[in-house]
């Protein structure tokens, strides 16, 4: 038997609340399909895992905070407390680091950053004032295992509390404000490869008097039809800000097509373009019928003349 304060009572509650998590993804994936066959269309999604999951991965949170530092069969509660005290350092720590950025961050996120760095601290703790080259491989296993979970809660936590979206449909000229960067649409541009041809938004990007470009592009694919976004990304010390085009709207075919229909004649190898049949693409692709070169020219003549 081992006491209510030891590593083996750690365990049990570790394993009953991963066991509580598991049993509330297996009900919120199933029911929407136990639903459906009963002839309800309904959809579970983030809030649901949000409100349901989120407060027992908090408690799970603390509970591995205190498992590195339990001993094995009992502990004394007092002594357990003054190994806490390195943990509970980090966390206020982090809480006064967290304090100037709290008003846009919500509450499971912040909480979520903060017993992610007492959970690194509590990790390593049973390595200090140890002989590192005599410690034995299980102490390092579950010194890695535990730091490993505060890292993935801290990026969890991190991407919910610092991720700053907007969607937004802008005409040439308008910008808008996302997070520190100003963005400005200044219009769009063709763009062709080996097997594709799209449209690239140019977008200016602003930051502290600093201007670059970013490039997001919209590709389309005949053999087979396919319509692939290409991100842009601009990465800098203390974050990414990624672009990208979104769903082509009614007007979006007739804005691509007056594009296609303005820079194609000035092409002098152009001699013909016109929509594409519908399983080739439709209104979203092009036929375009180009000049030979004389590399060509001389290749068709050799096959000709040969037979």
């Amino acid at each position: 038997m081992f006491d209510p304060v030891s590593r083996e009572a750690g365990l049990v509650l570790n394993n009953l609340l991963l066991s509580v998590i598991l049993g509330v993804v297996l009900i919120g994936t199933l029911y929407p399909l136990v639903a459906q066959g009963m002839g309800v269309q309904l959809s579970v999604g983030k809030p649901f895992f949000d409100k349901t999951i989120g407060p027992v991965a908090l408690i799970l949170m603390v509970a591995l905070a205190f498992g590195p530092l339990l001993r094995w069969r009992s502990d004394d509660p007092r002594a357990l407390l003054r190994r806490m005290r390195a943990p509970v350092a980090a966390a206020l720590f982090a809480l006064g680091m967290l304090v100037p950025f709290a008003r846009g961050i919500s509450v499971l996120p912040l909480i979520g950053l903060i017993l992610a760095a007492a959970l690194a601290v509590a990790s390593i703790l049973p390595l200090w004032g140890r002989n590192l080259r005599r410690t034995p491989l299980f102490t390092w296993g579950m010194v890695i295992a535990h730091l490993g979970v505060a890292v993935a809660v801290a990026g969890m936590a991190s991407e919910s509390a610092f991720t700053r979206e907007r969607l937004v449909a802008l005409h040439i000229g308008q910008g808008v404000q996302v997070g520190p960067y100003r963005v400005g649409f200044a219009g769009v541009r063709p763009e062709v490869g080996d097997n594709w041809s799209g449209i690239g938004g140019v977008l200016t990007v602003s930051r502290g008097g600093e201007t670059v470009t970013l490039i997001p592009q919209q590709r389309y694919f005949s053999d087979p039809v396919t319509t692939t976004n290409e991100s842009a990304i601009l990465t800098v010390a203390d974050g990414q800000l990624y672009t990208v085009l979104g769903e082509r709207n009614p007007d979006g075919i007739a804005q691509l097509k007056s594009y296609l229909a303005k820079w194609l004649p000035e092409l002098d190898d152009v001699l013909a373009f016109h929509s594409a049949q519908k399983h080739h693409g439709g209104t979203g692709a092009v036929y375009v019928m180009v000049r030979k070169s004389d590399r060509d020219k001389q290749h068709n003549r050799e096959i000709h003349g040969s037979r």
